[in-house]
């Protein structure tokens, strides 16, 4: 870790996924506090919040495929961040009420229409962040370079959820908000004085005139599936996103109508589940051989299972916690081994399409979870704690029909 670290380049990057983290967590709880003063449902409009940050990633994400290997990556992530601050300095005006007036339903159409706009950008973003990283690290570095990334989630969870928590309920939702902005100032500022040689772009056409768009999408697309073992680590991620958007959501509402906690006290609950991460975090930075095995994803899906369940059935705050704590724990390590592992078997042109196509399947299943908990009758009515202990159900079958389908392609691509 330290070897990784002394890296100014990748240090400045790591810092500004820091601060970004931070100003994002703040910023949703400052969002969940604005629903619970005005008297909306905090459960319902968080999956639509979560919905309309999901969604671009999906219907935009061919483009990302397309365009982001022809582009530098930290121009990309420069300009990323700049019109993302736009977006979330529209969102403060638009919730001050000396300005927009007396609060009307309409008024939160225009808030999640700018949270669009902010994940229409970072559907380019974070696939061009993660294909930026081997330019900054070398290859046996990676899994080291990803694990300090994913700090970045325990401190906005430790940190981010407990202060956005209090800082929204006790000094406004205002000042929650425009915590974000300040992040991403400081994100520009910190990516813009990393210094390296212009990495290699794909060409407009790669030298096949007359093909259009379609025809290198469906390139792009074939890439992956002929690959020997990108494929089923993308599918593998799609089922971890679909969990965590039912989780997402869940949390919320199990947090204030099952415990009966106020913004603040979601918050801190939430917070136990960053400090579980940030030991997770740690220990698998210092894992051997182990953490490379395709073994490690499924059994973290499985020991997630048994905690959903767990969750689902107490009421005691404090057992919840603890609950949470050791889901912290598994959650946060399940991406590092296969984005690892995807950044060294995949070629450098065709990284940024890979994590474009990860992208749009990940967001794929996480608006078909926010869309569940708000669109269908069902689960909008459904108890958070029911709920919880239907995702149990779901992650140890998850974890199952993963196994058999890494098992089937490698025996395919063995054949």
């Amino acid at each position: 870790m330290k070897a990784v670290l002394q890296n100014k380049n990748f240090r400045r990057l790591w810092i500004a996924q820091v601060a970004l983290s931070l100003g994002d967590a703040v910023m949703q709880m400052g969002l969940v506090e604005y629903f619970r003063v005005n008297g909306y449902s905090v459960r319902d409009e968080a999956a639509k919040l979560l919905f309309a940050s999901a969604l671009p990633a999906l219907v935009l994400g061919p483009l990302a495929v397309l365009w982001l290997d022809r582009w530098q990556r930290r121009s990309v992530l420069l300009v990323s961040d700049g019109l993302r601050a736009l977006c979330v300095a529209l969102i403060v005006l638009w919730t001050v009420p000396a300005i927009v007036g007396r609060l009307q339903p309409q008024h939160l159409t225009h808030i999640y229409l700018l949270i669009f706009a902010v994940g229409a950008v970072t559907t380019f973003y974070y696939p061009a962040r993660y294909a930026f990283l081997p330019n900054l690290v070398d290859t046996k570095s990676l899994i080291q370079a990803n694990t300090l990334f994913t700090v970045s989630l325990a401190v906005a969870n430790v940190g981010g959820r407990a202060v956005g928590g209090f800082v929204a309920e006790q000094v406004g939702v205002t000042w929650a908000l425009l915590a974000n902005v300040v992040a991403y100032a400081v994100s520009i500022a910190l990516v813009w004085m990393i210094r390296i040689e212009p990495h290699a772009v794909k060409e407009a056409r790669e030298g096949s005139a007359g093909r259009g768009g379609l025809a290198e999408l469906r390139e792009g697309w074939r890439y992956l599936w002929e690959h020997p073992s990108a494929l089923p680590l993308v599918a593998l991620s799609g089922v971890f996103a679909f969990l965590l958007g039912i989780l997402a959501v869940a949390i919320v509402g199990y947090a204030m109508d099952t415990l009966g906690l106020r913004t603040g006290g979601l918050g801190y609950l939430v917070a136990a589940a960053g400090v579980g991460a940030g030991l997770g975090i740690a220990l698998l930075g210092k894992g051997g051989a182990w953490t490379k095995s395709v073994w490690l994803p499924l059994a973290q899906l499985f020991l997630a299972a048994l905690l959903i369940g767990g969750l689902g059935l107490t009421t005691n705050v404090w057992i919840a916690a603890s609950l949470l704590f050791a889901m912290g724990a598994v959650g946060a390590t399940v991406l590092i081994p296969i984005d690892a592992k995807l950044q060294e078997e995949v070629e450098d042109a065709r990284r940024g399409a890979v994590f474009a196509v990860r992208g749009m399947w990940t967001s794929a299943t996480m608006v078909v979870a926010f869309w569940l908990q708000f669109g269908t009758r069902i689960l909008r009515e459904t108890p958070a704690p029911t709920i919880l202990l239907w995702t149990a159900g779901g992650a140890l079958v998850a974890a199952m029909l993963a196994f058999v389908a890494m098992r089937t392609k490698r025996a395919g691509r063995a054949s």
